[in-house]
């Protein structure tokens, strides 16, 4: 099975190749891999739930892949994915809303407003939306229904940034400490993350419904 990941993020997919490469080494040899590639298609994101977001923008990301013929015969999927913060003291807010917020205020700025409330819980969520596009054009007909696989993780915001890994310039990595460990995610290597994390646990949904 051939995929194309479309995210420009580099650190995402940085995480998403420990992932894959590992689910391929488990499989061992006699059974097939799963070939990823990365491509950076940019679609316009709309606004609503994580699921109605996620939807449109594998959806829109295929449209625009297909039109710059980049997608090539041996591709079965196109997959993007969209991270989300939900944080209870907000009641979810910002959600799938989180990067745009994280560009006003900051690590920083989520810590500070964080520290006033006594409820720091917060989930993070990946919802990995796939389209299949073998024996569709090579760009997904009218019958390429989205699919969506959703991973999540609990944690807390729990003090000031520490740590510098981070999944693009909006990060809240450095202020997010994932339940059981004693390390932000901004202190945690993309190969440590990669053996818990939202990200992982919504690519192996995939995986385990599509590549076996």
């Amino acid at each position: 099975m051939k995929v194309l990941y479309c995210t420009g993020n580099a650190g995402k997919f940085r995480e998403a190749s420990f992932v894959i490469d590992g689910w391929n080494a488990e499989r061992g040899e006699t059974q097939a891999k799963v070939e990823y590639v990365q491509v950076d298609a940019d679609p316009v994101e709309i606004q609503g739930t994580s699921e109605e977001i996620g939807a449109r923008k594998v959806t829109e990301a295929t449209r625009l892949l297909r039109e710059r013929g980049a997608i090539p015969d041996d591709v079965d999927w196109v997959i993007t994915e969209d991270v989300g913060l939900s944080l209870r003291c907000l009641h979810g807010f910002p959600g799938p809303y989180c990067k745009p917020m994280l560009e006003a205020i900051g690590d920083v700025g989520l810590w500070e407003m964080m520290s006033r409330y006594e409820d720091r819980h917060a989930l993070v969520t990946c919802t990995l939306a796939a389209v299949h596009v073998r024996g569709n054009g090579g760009g997904g007909g009218a019958g390429s229904t989205p699919e969506l696989f959703v991973g999540t993780i609990e944690g807390a915001v729990l003090g000031g940034p520490r740590g510098d890994v981070k999944h693009g310039k909006a990060s809240w990595n450095s202020v997010f400490t994932p339940d059981g460990y004693d390390k932000t995610f901004g202190e945690l290597q993309f190969h440590e993350q990669a053996t818990f994390s939202h990200r992982k646990r919504a690519i192996l949904k995939f995986l385990e419904a599509k590549a076996t």
